[in-house]
Order: C-alpha cells, then sequence, then structure tokens
C-alpha cells in the first residue's frame, strides 16, 4: 500500500473542520483506543456502552497522531495532535477505512449478499461454487472468513465485520492473489447509520428475501427493507458492468431493483414466479433437492445437496451469481453438487439414539416457519424445539416465535440464547406467552429451563423412538452472552454431551 497522510485519507468524508497539520503522517487506523500504537489514527465513535471521545488523551498517550471527532460529543477541549470533525464518526468510519487500505474492493469482483434467511449458507454455497469453477476466493460471512484456501472461525459476533475489518480482509484477499469477495451483508452493515460497507464497489448485489427481523434497531419494516436496499445503491461505487439479482419469489424484488444504478443488469431468479433464470423443484427430500432450471444461459437439471425448498432457492441464488460471472451452466451445475453447508446449519447429530437430532442457526419468525414445516412432514414420531430469543434485540418477534413453534411443534423446551443484560426468565415468559396462544401448557406443551445444557438434556430425555429434536438459535456460534460474561458454547458437542450421559456415544468425523 502507498503511504498515508491525514490528508489523503478524507477524500471522500465529509469534513466539517480540520484542526492541525493535515500531512501528519498516519501508519494505521482504528477505533479501540486499546489498539492505537504509534502512528496511529484514532477515529473517536460513541456506542451503545462507551464513548470513544472519554479516551482521546489515552489515544494519544499511546502514540496516535491525529483523532476524528464527532461533532456531537467531543467538548472542544484543546487536544496535541490534528483534529477531524465529523458530523457523524462512525459513518465517517467506512471511508477513511476504503482509503487507509488503498480500496482493494475496486482489485476485486466484490458480491454482497443480503436477506433475512439465508444469506450464511448462500454466502458460503457462492464462494465454494465459484471457487471449484476456478475464482480464487475470499468471503466473510457469519460463520467463517476465507481466504484462498484458508478458512477460519469468525468469532467476531459480528455477521459483517467493522469497517476497517472489512477492508483489512478485503486487502488481503488482493495479496494472496483473490479475485474475487463474496460478503454477507447485513442490514445493521448496511444502514447508512453504519455504513460498514461504503467503499466495497461492489459489483454485484444479491436480495434473497425480506421478512421480520431487526425491527428493535430499524424501527419499522419499511425501515428495515430500505437499508437493506442500501447494498444495490452501493453499485453505483463501481464502475464496469454491475449486477442486482433478486428473487422473483418475494414480493419485495422489484423495490430492491429500483434502488440499484439504472445501467446495472437485472437479473431475476425464481421457483414460483416468472424469471431469468427459472427453477422448477423435480424432487425434495430430507436432505436434497434436485431443480430443474431454464436460463438464457440453457437447461440443466439441478442437484442441491442441502435440505429444503429454502435451499433449492439459495442455490438458485448462487447459480445465478456464478452465470452472471461467466461460468458455463453445466459447470456450475456440477460444481454445486459437491458444496457443503456452513457450520452449525442443519447439522445431523448421530451418536446411535433411535430419534433424530439436529442443529440449526433458525433463529426468527421466518425462519421457524421454514425449519418446521420443511422437517415435519420428515417426522414419525413428535418434534422437539430447544430455543431462546436474544436479549436487547427485537423484543417483538419472541412471541411470535413461541406461537409458531407451539403450533408446529409436540413439546418446546424454551431457554438461554443470548440474555445480554436483559431478565433472562422474562425473556422466556414472552416466549412462552406466544406458546400459549398455540394452546401449549406449561410442564406439557412447554418447558422454561433457562440453562441451555440442562434444557438440551431434558430434550434428549423426552425424546422417544422416531421423534426429532431441534436445537435452535446457537448454531456455529462459541458463546453464550450474558450481562456481565460470556459463557464459552459448542451446541453440537453440548448435545453429544448429553447424548452421551443417555448411553450413546457412537463415533463421529
Amino acid at each position: 500500500m502507498t503511504a498515508k497522510t491525514l490528508a489523503s485519507l478524507l477524500n471522500n468524508v465529509a469534513v466539517q473542520r480540520l484542526i492541525g497539520e493535515p500531512l501528519v503522517p498516519v501508519q494505521s487506523l482504528t477505533y479501540d483506543s486499546r489498539r492505537v500504537e504509534p502512528g496511529s489514527l484514532f477515529v473517536a465513535i460513541r456506542g451503545q456502552h462507551s464513548d470513544g471521545h472519554q479516551f482521546i488523551d489515552q489515544a494519544i498517550a499511546r502514540g496516535a497522531v491525529a483523532v476524528v471527532v464527532d461533532q456531537r460529543y467531543w467538548d472542544e477541549r484543546p487536544v496535541a495532535v490534528p483534529v477531524v470533525v465529523v458530523a457523524d464518526s462512525r459513518v465517517a468510519l467506512a471511508p477513511l477505512a476504503a482509503a487507509f487500505y488503498d480500496y482493494p474492493g475496486r482489485e476485486l469482483t466484490t458480491i454482497g449478499i443480503t436477506g433475512t434467511k439465508g444469506k450464511s449458507t448462500t454466502t458460503d454455497v457462492t464462494a465454494q461454487l465459484l471457487a471449484a469453477t476456478g475464482r480464487m476466493v475470499g468471503m466473510i460471512s457469519t460463520v467463517d472468513f476465507q481466504i484462498g484456501n484458508r478458512r477460519w472461525p469468525n468469532d467476531t459476533r459480528q455477521s459483517t465485520p467493522e469497517a476497517p475489518e472489512v477492508q483489512a480482509l478485503l486487502r488481503e484477499m488482493v495479496t494472496a492473489g483473490c479475485d474475487t469477495a463474496v460478503i454477507e451483508a447485513t442490514s445493521h452493515a448496511l444502514s447508512p447509520r453504519w455504513g460498514r460497507l461504503v467503499g466495497c464497489a461492489f459489483a454485484v448485489a444479491v436480495m434473497l428475501n425480506i421478512g421480520h427481523e431487526h425491527l428493535d434497531y430499524h424501527g419499522t419494516f419499511e425501515q428495515y427493507r430500505a437499508d437493506k436496499a442500501q447494498l444495490f445503491a452501493l453499485l453505483g461505487e463501481r464502475s464496469g458492468s454491475r449486477w442486482a439479482i433478486v428473487n422473483a419469489d418475494d414480493p419485495n424484488h422489484a423495490y430492491f431493483l429500483d434502488a440499484a444504478p439504472a445501467d446495472a443488469v437485472r437479473l431475476r431468479y425464481g421457483l414460483h414466479e416468472p424469471a431469468d433464470v427459472q427453477g422448477q423443484i423435480l424432487h425434495s427430500g430430507p436432505m436434497s433437492s434436485v431443480v430443474r432450471v431454464t436460463s438464457p444461459w440453457g437447461t440443466t437439471d439441478l442437484t442441491v445437496p442441502l435440505p429444503g425448498r429454502f435451499n433449492a432457492s439459495n442455490a438458485l441464488a448462487a447459480l445465478t451469481v456464478a452465470l452472471s460471472q461467466g461460468v458455463a451452466l453445466e459447470a456450475a451445475a456440477a460444481a454445486l453438487a459437491g458444496v457443503r453447508a456452513p457450520r452449525g446449519r442443519m447439522v445431523p447429530i448421530d451418536a446411535g439414539q433411535p430419534f433424530a437430532v439436529i442443529v440449526d442457526y433458525a433463529h426468527n419468525p421466518d425462519s421457524f416457519e421454514q425449519i418446521f414445516a420443511m422437517l415435519r412432514p420428515q417426522v414419525q414420531g413428535r418434534m422437539i424445539a430447544v430455543f431462546g430469543s436474544a436479549g436487547e434485540r427485537d423484543v417483538a418477534k419472541r412471541a411470535i416465535q413461541g406461537e409458531i413453534a407451539g403450533r408446529m411443534c409436540d413439546l418446546l423446551v424454551l431457554t438461554d440464547e443470548d440474555p445480554r443484560g436483559e431478565d433472562r426468565e422474562a425473556i422466556i415468559a414472552q416466549i412462552a406467552a406466544g406458546a400459549e396462544r398455540a394452546d401449549k401448557r406449561p410442564g406439557s406443551g412447554y418447558l422454561c429451563i433457562p440453562d441451555r445444557a440442562q434444557a438440551i438434556r431434558a430434550a434428549m430425555a423426552a425424546a422417544q423412538p422416531g421423534d426429532l429434536v431441534l436445537l435452535l438459535g446457537k448454531g456455529h456460534e462459541g458463546s453464550i452472552i450474558y450481562a456481565d460474561f460470556s459463557l464459552p458454547w459448542n451446541e453440537e458437542h453440548e448435545a453429544r454431551q448429553a447424548l452421551a450421559e443417555l448411553g450413546y456415544h457412537r463415533s463421529h468425523d
């Protein structure tokens, strides 16, 4: 990367005032005062739990050569280094990061994938598909990061990391020889209040679906949809060919196409409504589907080695991305036949027990509807669901999830997900209220067991031959977050431990 001065980083930042020397050299960029080192530019951001403006002196003592402050929270006191005053320091972080890392997104085919459900799976499947057909791929997803052949867990608890981490990963991809980056784009990251993905220079934007999620942050469905659609507006950062890809089966798809630049190529995929890349499900089983695809690139039958109709739709989205990037239809179909689901997504746990156990990340009403409807016809006995709902997040969905699960499952075990600073029993009570609307009663229709390990054990103990136990909401996540600590967690391990205590010990890969 080229050497940076403070002034060189400000080209795309709405600076209100610059106090001090603009040509001071900048060696690193951070918004965490604990990570400041000599030569850093420190961006002071006011968050939910702390205010970076309170740590400016600490940052300077650690070697910060300049600071960016938010006019709303800065007290105007003199400091010993140059000060950049902006209207919103959080919004300024992304263009600063893109400039610091020399706009790596412009050197890649950057693909953004957004939607209420299926983002992680579709991001991973798209990355696998493109890699199998000759691309050198990097990936940023809820579950994993990837740079070429190196893959490691995303332990940040952020589906889309903060802008400096995103841009640093993109620069690493370029350095490693990647030509393509696939990014899971969340509504929080896309919201103009955060703008974490500004500067990524997306070449492809993909919309999967829009449902009920994160209204605690966005306020209304309309705002949530508008924030999601920012991905398509961000296509405007890039010159050359740009692709706007949407799910024709979702009634909001036209809204997303309208957000894209006028000269972007528009492609619709779908299983039910008319689409450019049209899929027809020929067969759908508990672990795979066969889909006939008709498109401008030809017709073929596609084997999707993932369970459920919704994964057939996710695979069709990944296929459409590949076709837009010049991959031959038959080559793309052959590659898709070999993809695997990400960690924590529809993982069967088989220790030799006479009932089925599946771990999945489903954690909102839409995903509950999908997974229960998909699995119910496959279950000979009862369906038992273990789940909770996150604290300090969308409150309205808790009762909705309780009612859906109560209507479609035989027994619910309500437990902790990530209570954070909320009362864990109050969260469970809100879920239980929804379950009671579906005529579930305490003790017989649902159990309230906040301790998740004990909840899993109770569900396993209650299971009978032919039943299915669903462990929902944690998936790949490595911790349960409480007010003042995080409990290390591995859902698959806990499931196996519970089964072992019941006498089931079959080895696994």
